[in-house]
């Protein structure tokens, strides 16, 4: 579930960083994350020693999750986003798709929105609890609401 989170985490922020110059910090982490990946190649490369390869993307994620941000540069989140795919392909794990929400569910996430918006609290409240009794959490974020089934 980690993975998949930091996964969702390196999404958002493709969808919410932009270009800029590159600082020392930028270089830090991509040197970090090229680390993990050669890592990586030497313990799959060691008789495919998965339990250290698979701690290796933990590695890559943890970074992620505390080194990029909204501000980062768009370029490292790309990288970091790329990697993560790439070695967790290895793997074959991190695979699954997306889930897809029922119409009641998406009407309900989209008046619970629009309740905010117009600071009815009190509705989005109760919106929230209905969606909780249906088996979905509902997280709001600087960025947006965010979902998933619980």
């Amino acid at each position: 579930e980690r993975l998949y989170n930091g996964k969702q985490k390196l999404e958002d922020l493709l969808k919410h960083t932009g270009e800029k110059d590159e600082d020392e910090k930028d270089e830090q982490i991509l040197e970090d994350l090229s680390q993990c990946k050669e890592r990586f190649i030497q313990v799959m490369e060691d008789d495919l020693n998965t339990a250290d390869a698979v701690t290796e993307v933990f590695n890559l994620v943890r970074i992620a999750n505390t080194q990029l941000s909204g501000n980062s540069n768009k370029r490292v989140v790309e990288y970091a986003y790329q990697l993560l795919m790439e070695l967790t392909q290895v793997l074959g794990i991190l695979h699954r798709k997306e889930e897809e929400l029922e119409d009641e569910i998406v009407k309900l996430i989209a008046e619970r929105e629009e309740a905010r918006k117009n600071k009815d609290f009190q509705r989005s409240d109760e919106i929230r609890d209905l969606l909780k009794e249906k088996g979905i959490l509902i997280e709001d974020t600087r960025t947006g609401t965010k979902w998933k089934r619980i």
